[in-house]
């Protein structure tokens, strides 16, 4: 007995040993903590990203999705020690509900933000052009991570202050364009575009690239946004025997082109190319079955369906950790997600490479990159003096809209 007691005590001795060492190494732990921070000393401040986008739409899904990828990039980020030798980055986000003079007065309000590196713009191009003068006014960076229309990057302000980070119509137009020859074996095609700056932005694509290639447009035809019906364009385009139609919109209007080309006897229901930006909405919950009725194919610059790019799938991870959401299938508008995710590392990188956060240290050093490996693709030069757009055509795929408003990759 006296052995199995003194065996005994030998065991708790040893095991108060241990604790002792445990907590001794937390205080150490903590002391270190408490050194490193010193008492008293206030927060470094915060390095701002802007964000702009119509929030206020209830069938847009593009803002949300935006903003998804944008925190998981800041996220990821301050995780690793921020920016500018720890300073946090931070986003502020402003709603233009659609409305182009509403956007421009929410540029100015950003861009007037102490520390605030540059403001990312959402799905509206029109809004995107709208804000340019503000932008080389204020001199503040302005990255579309979403709008197309060519006139975002091609215009005359010099040094230019705007960047992209999406599709480009110059050469996403064309996509579509030969998305109707090649796979419809369309000749004679109609196009449908809105009044704006994206419509005229892609009828100049069309006209200018149509000479050159085997499919023509001897039809196209305008509509305002908020037009109840699209059925007087589309039985325009019926009347000049054209076989295939290049649809521009959002989901709103793709909502009533799809009805109403579904209404058709089905011998006069041409196939369609869309623009995305009718997919950066509840499209298929606007149609519901009609759907179905339509051959219809919609261009992207990103999937998360049976992507492998590392950065790719620790982004639909972040998404799907953070919502109540289901499979990578579920993640709606992800070219809005991928695009500002790749946009913020990529600002990060300008913020350390200008070491400062005025803004017009941070449009210097964003043309002077270095590679990145992102969500999107790997970017090798991001950004030049002479391009400041960071995709291009090697990005473009066609996708199918599913009843669930699952966006499926083709071909």
């Amino acid at each position: 007995m006296a052995k199995t007691l003194l065996t005994s005590l030998k065991t708790a001795r040893s095991g108060l040993h241990r604790t002792a060492k445990v907590l001794a190494a937390f205080v150490c732990a903590c002391a270190a903590q408490t050194w490193g921070q010193t008492p008293g000393q206030p927060p470094k401040p915060p390095v701002w990203i802007g964000f702009d986008d119509a929030y206020g739409l209830k069938t847009n899904t593009s803002a949300m999705a935006t903003e998804w990828g944008i925190k998981a990039a800041l996220e990821e980020i301050n995780a690793n020690g921020g920016v500018l030798n720890g300073r946090p980055l931070k986003l502020m986000t402003t709603d233009n509900k659609g409305i182009s003079a509403r956007g421009k007065d929410n540029f100015v309000q950003l861009a007037s933000t102490q520390d605030l590196v540059a403001v990312l713009t959402g799905k509206f191009s029109p809004i995107s052009v709208e804000m340019l003068p503000e932008a080389h006014r204020l001199k503040v960076p302005l990255i579309s991570v979403w709008g197309s229309a060519d006139p975002i990057t091609d215009h005359d302000h010099k040094p230019s202050y705007s960047f992209r980070v999406s599709l480009k119509d110059d050469w996403g137009v064309e996509a579509m364009m030969n998305r109707l020859s090649s796979k419809y074996k369309v000749r004679q095609a109609c196009a449908i575009l809105p009044n704006t700056a994206w419509g005229r932005s892609a009828e100049k694509v069309i006209q200018g690239k149509s000479a050159a290639n085997v499919i023509q447009f001897p039809v196209v035809r305008w509509y305002n946004w908020g037009d109840a019906s699209l059925n007087e364009q589309y039985q325009a385009c019926l009347s000049s025997r054209t076989q295939g139609l290049l649809f521009v919109g959002n989901e709103k209007e793709g909502a009533i082109l799809i009805k109403e080309v579904a209404a058709q006897p089905e011998s006069k229901r041409m196939p369609v190319v869309s623009h995305w930006g009718a997919v950066g909405g509840t499209l298929h919950e606007l149609v519901g079955e009609d759907l179905s009725m339509v051959r219809i194919d919609f261009i992207q610059t990103f999937t998360f369906i049976n992507n492998k790019r590392p950065r790719a799938v620790y982004l639909a991870d972040w998404i799907l950790k953070n919502n109540a959401l289901q499979s990578r299938h579920d993640i709606p508008s992800p070219i809005g997600a991928a695009h500002a995710y790749d946009t913020v590392h990529l600002l990060a990188k300008a913020i350390d490479t200008a070491k400062t956060t005025a803004p017009h240290k941070i449009r210097d050093a964003l043309e002077k990159l270095p590679p990145f490996h992102g969500a999107v693709r790997h970017y090798t030069k991001p950004f030049t003096p002479n391009r400041h757009d960071a995709l291009d055509k090697s990005q473009v795929l066609f996708v199918k809209l599913t009843a669930l408003g699952h966006l499926i990759p083709q071909d």
